[in-house]
Order: C-alpha cells, then sequence, then structure tokens
C-alpha cells in the first residue's frame, strides 16, 4: 500500500482541459505513463501540508517544449490510482493550484465512479 491522502473533490479552472489535450503531453503521458489521458484533469482539494506528502512518492517526468514563441512548462507525475482507477497525480511546473491535487486518468472520473463536487475521495500514490 502506498501513501492515502483523503480530499474533496473540487471545481477546476478549465485549463486541464486544454493541457491535456495538446498533442505534445498527450504523448509524454501516453509514452512516460502508458495510457492516454482523458482531455481533463480531476481537482481533489486537501490540506496543504498533504501536498509535499504527494510528493515523496516516485516520479515520472513530462517534459516541456517551445512552439509558435510560447514556452510550455514540463509536470512531474506520480503513479496513483482512485478506487480501482489507475492515473496519476500531476504537478506542473507552472500553476496556480494551493492545496490541489490533479489527477489524470484514461477515463472522466467524475463520471465512472459516480462522484461530484463535494464528495469526499481517497488517492493512493504508488
Amino acid at each position: 500500500m502506498g501513501i492515502i491522502i483523503e480530499g474533496i473533490v473540487s471545481k477546476g479552472l478549465g485549463e486541464g482541459a486544454f493541457f491535456m489535450s495538446m498533442p505534445h503531453y498527450k504523448n509524454e503521458i501516453k509514452k512516460k505513463l502508458g495510457f492516454e489521458a482523458y482531455p481533463g484533469t480531476l481537482n481533489i482539494k486537501v490540506p496543504s501540508d498533504k501536498i509535499p506528502e504527494a510528493k515523496k512518492s516516485k516520479s515520472i517526468r513530462i517534459e516541456g517544449y517551445a512552439a509558435n514563441g510560447k514556452t510550455f512548462a514540463g509536470a512531474l507525475c506520480h503513479i496513483a490510482k482512485i478506487k480501482e482507477i489507475k492515473g496519476a497525480v500531476i504537478f506542473p511546473d507552472l500553476t496556480r493550484h494551493k492545496g490541489i491535487l490533479e489527477f489524470i486518468a484514461p477515463v472522466y472520473v467524475k463520471s465512472a465512479l459516480s462522484i461530484k463536487d463535494g464528495d469526499k475521495i481517497k488517492v493512493e500514490l504508488k
């Protein structure tokens, strides 16, 4: 058993879908994590002291890139699961989120688990 962190499903900023749809990130995630990520993230509000705990698990680097004069940052991913859904917690190098774990998976997690904003959920990091 890995690190278990409990939090509350929360509404995101809507940026996860944009980044998860970009071909570079899609390819990096598929190659390094072994799945094609659903275009969006599940945001889980956790106590701020849990973020460093989550980052203690083994990480996989998703590289940033530059295109059309813009630079897009990389991220660190930590293999994780919520119930039976395997995915990863992603920590972008640049983010406005504070006290939020962003979970990526090959499916739309809210629908797959019948959960909604405000529900309690547990994330297990490997």
